[in-house]
């Protein structure tokens, strides 16, 4: 009992020490470490367990064992005035992992290595010299991707595995070329001839196959169809005309080379006779934005920032963002390497290309203005009668008053009086104004009150408007965002206004119990003397109301005239007023240092860095990055993960010191190298890559291996991976014969009656689609560089109870039934084999007892179906 008990304790610690090394120490340098690292602020350092359990001034910043109770989690949770990380709250994905790490005792391993040195700001040979920014090596004679694993293999002691049968194999490329099942017929044609070679080119010749793979990149460009603004959502009706470049691109085979410099600058290249690179600059163009919900200096700071970020950690490979407010303590990247690059982008507007001639898009322009105007004629007389209503009726306070005294209303007006009624009922009240209110001559007095604080309120507004006005800039820069949404860039609308005057508290609380505006969510929680439009509209005289109507009569006119809306490109172009960006002290963008100029990472580049000073230098940047060798190091490193299930390097987006150091570095030379030979094509290196015995090899279990690696870091077998969200939808809508194969288009709603591929889906930063949510789909607000896998009681349940998984089930049922042999037919659709006696026996029996729904249920939920060997 002793030997197994220490067994146990032996595989919970390397359990530990896994999950701490390969979730939470990157997550925790990655967002926290900036600022919570050596500078410690608010003294407290997250970049050590004793570090924490000290705390800062707060407190202790962990309690192991007790996540719920750790100001960490209360923090990243936002439960409370402390809101970390400032930049944006991190995905649940993440949040579950701290909470997961601090429940389990918060054990923090010993480091393997020494600690990465410190970044001193200034970059020398030695930075220059790190593995990922080092000219790509030639691969050797005879090198292969086979050869280099085996190397590792035998120095490691592992064993491979056989190559994986027939039937594995085809489930295997399909789902990761196509993201689909095969079909019985493709499955049974594989098993006949055995042609892997041809089997890759079926499927990389696919339309399917841009749509698993560009689906991929989507993940790294943060791709989202809408934005926050405040409670409302902004919507991007053409979101929809990125995903389906993207898509295009891939199915191409557009070089990679090409796909970076078109997201970064399409509207700068020559243009392609064939391919409109254009909507490429929707990974600038779609957000995310931030509007009007902090003062534009601070929104467009941030805006730049996520410009920043997605671009190096999604191209470079580096998180050139933590430069934000400091120098990189880890990397050799500089905050003026920062602001070099924000300056890019600060230089860099919004910009929607119209897809049409000029003369439809100023006939749908000058209309929508007509629109526009009738609907604001509509407002201001609703307004100017609502505002002349109250200020008339509030002169009669003093009937009303008298008349509630008396509790006779006579022929004042039933609503008044009875708001006038709750109003004088004490517990109402939010001052003292008007205790006493029933002595003698109270309604007088109180009239001339009533008077005196709408006059003050009236005076006070006025001061207001003229020194608004005041402060206003009377020319200065303009950001332009979707959705005709515009700002100067510097200036926050009564920021900087001052009035030293104002009303009373006791005074202001009277002026809103008579005229304050109901909340939404409470149409009669308003003042005595607020009127909606329908209440208004009930006192209006029969000329009044005739004029109303011819108003809103005259809109609805022009709004069935209206010509459709043009279809146009959410994109970016040169802002003419390009500028350098001084650099903001400690990130703030109030606090202003010296000037940093437009220009690429030193580190990576020449001495002297060369300054970018014509346009935005997006073009130059664009070409900067191609350049860079660890640019195909990124891109072979992701590809690589999403077909073999692990990265060489296990930090996909950091490249940097902190980072993992790839498992098979010669590999990863290797493949980075093959890239770039064979015309940075994606499809060649993807062809490669699964012709590989490494590729093919089953997921078999192998006790020997397993005792030296666990964790398959060196290739002997397969990885069993669960079906993402994406590829689980859609097979469920393939194998019930459902699914409508139609490419591109506008996106639509993912309900239980979509039976589009989940790819062409609406993709929500202002609330995201439940059942992505429910398997793990990444935050749109974020460059995400790899998918979080949960396994949680909820996804079971989905299986049992959804609507849409009972819509599949019926479909596959009805699909199975009309064929001679269901049973046999069904395992084919879903599995691509023959059941078993055992299992044709069970069906059997079970379809005795309940209909092919019940049955085709439970097979859609089993777990065969939902991984992949």
């Amino acid at each position: 009992m002793l030997t197994l008990a220490l067994l146990f304790q032996i595989q919970a610690s390397a359990d530990q020490t896994v999950f701490f090394e390969e979730r939470v120490r990157p997550l925790l340098a990655a967002r926290c470490h900036g600022c919570h690292g050596d500078t410690k602020v608010s003294r407290l350092g997250l970049d050590s367990r004793e570090g924490m359990l000290a705390g800062g001034r707060r407190g202790s910043a962990i309690l192991p064992g007790d996540a719920a109770a750790s100001l960490l989690v209360k923090a990243i949770e936002r439960a409370g005035d402390l809101k970390m990380p400032p930049e944006g709250k991190l995905p649940d994905a993440d949040i579950a992992t701290l909470k997961q790490w601090i429940a389990a005792g918060a054990p923090w391993p010993a480091a393997k290595h020494a600690a990465p040195a410190v970044s001193t700001g200034k970059i020398t040979t030695k930075d220059r010299e790190w593995w990922a920014f080092r000219p790509l090596a030639r691969p050797a004679p005879g090198a292969s991707i086979d050869a280099l694993i085996a190397a590792q293999q035998s120095e490691n002691g592992v064993t491979p595995v056989a190559r994986a049968d027939g039937r594995t194999l085809i489930r295997r490329l399909t789902f990761d070329l196509t993201g689909l099942p095969p079909a019985p017929e493709e499955a049974a044609r594989f098993l006949r001839d055995g042609d892997v070679g041809a089997a890759v080119d079926r499927l990389l010749a696919t339309p399917r196959f841009g749509e698993r793979w560009g689906r991929y990149w989507l993940d790294i460009a943060r791709y989202g169809e809408d934005d926050f603004r405040g409670l409302d959502q902004e919507k991007y009706p053409n979101a929809w005309r990125y995903r389906d470049w993207v898509i295009e691109a891939f199915n191409r085979d557009l070089p990679y080379s090409t796909f970076i410099k078109a997201q970064l600058a399409a509207d700068l290249m020559e243009a392609d006779a064939g391919f409109d690179l254009r909507p490429a600059l929707g990974f600038l163009g779609l957000g995310p934005w931030h509007y009007g919900i902090t003062p534009p200096p601070q929104a467009r700071a941030d805006e730049r920032h996520d410009r920043v970020d997605a671009v190096a950690r999604g191209f470079l490979g580096l998180t050139v963002a933590c430069a934000r407010c400091h120098d990189h303590k880890f990397d050799p990247i500089t905050t003026r390497d920062y602001y070099g690059l924000a300056g890019v982008f600060a230089s860099t507007g919004y910009q929607e290309f119209p897809l049409t001639g000029a003369e439809a898009v100023d006939q749908y322009t000058t209309h929508q203005k007509k629109i526009k105007e009738a609907e604001k004629r509509v407002s201001e007389f609703l307004s100017t009668q609502r505002q002349q209503l109250a200020d008339m009726l509030a002169q009669q306070s003093a009937l009303y008053l008298a008349a509630v005294t008396k509790g006779q209303r006579g022929d004042l007006n039933w609503q008044i009086y009875d708001r006038w009624q709750a109003l004088l009922n004490p517990p109402r009240r939010e001052h003292t104004l008007f205790d006493g209110w029933q002595a003698d001559g109270a309604p007088t007095t109180l009239q001339a009150l009533i008077d005196s604080v709408i006059a003050e309120k009236k005076e006070i507004d006025e001061e207001k408007r003229l020194a608004l006005e005041r402060s206003k800039p009377t020319r200065g820069a303009m950001t332009r965002l979707p959705n005709g949404f515009e700002t100067y860039d510097d200036y926050c609308p009564g920021c900087d206004a001052s009035v030293s005057r104002t009303q009373p508290r006791d005074r202001y609380k009277l002026w809103e119990d008579l005229f304050r505006d109901p909340p939404k969510d409470k149409p009669n929680s308003g003042g005595v003397y607020a009127f909606d439009d329908a209440d208004l509209e009930a006192q209006l005289s029969t000329e009044w109301k005739r004029h109303l109507a011819f108003l809103r009569a005259e809109v609805e006119r022009l709004k069935k005239a209206a010509p459709p809306p043009y279809p146009f490109l959410h994109a970016a172009s040169e802002r003419e007023d390009a500028k350098n960006l001084k650099i903001n002290i400690k990130g703030d963008p109030y606090r202003l240092g010296e000037e940093a100029p437009r220009r690429f990472l030193e580190v990576l580049s020449p001495s002297p860095v060369p300054i970018w000073t014509s346009g935005s230098g997006r073009q130059e940047l664009a070409a900067a990055i191609v350049a860079q060798p660890i640019t195909a190091r990124v891109a072979a490193n992701r590809i690589w993960m999403k077909l073999t299930g692990r990265a060489i390097a296990g930090s996909p987006s950091n490249f940097g010191r902190f980072g993992e150091r790839p498992s098979h570095p010669d590999l990863l030379e290797y493949l980075a190298a093959r890239f770039t030979a064979q015309g940075w094509s994606v499809k060649k290196l993807i062809r490669e890559i699964v012709l590989s015995e490494t590729y093919q090899r089953a997921s078999a279990a192998h006790a020997a291996n397993e005792n030296i690696d666990a964790a398959n870091k060196w290739y002997w077998r397969g990885n069993r991976e669960r079906l993402d969200a994406e590829a689980l939808r859609d097979s469920l809508l393939c194998v019930s014969g459902v699914l409508d194969p139609a490419v591109g288009g506008p996106s639509e709603e993912l309900d239980a009656a979509t039976r589009r591929r989940t790819v062409y889906g609406r993709i929500s930063r202002f609330k995201l689609n439940e059942m992505l949510q429910l398997f793990d789909f990444p935050n749109p607000s974020i460059t995400s560089e790899k998918r979080n896998v949960t396994h949680v009681p909820l996804q079971r349940l989905f299986f049992l109870n959804n609507e849409f998984v009972a819509r599949q089930a019926s479909a596959l049922a009805a699909r199975v039934e009309a064929d001679a042999n269901p049973i046999r037919q069904a395992y084919a659709l879903l599995f691509q084999r023959e059941p078993t006696p055992g299992e044709a026996r069970m069906s059997q029996d079970f379809l005795r007892t309940a209909g092919w729904k019940q049955l085709a249920q439970v097979l859609l939920s089993s777990n065969e179906f939902l991984f992949v060997d």
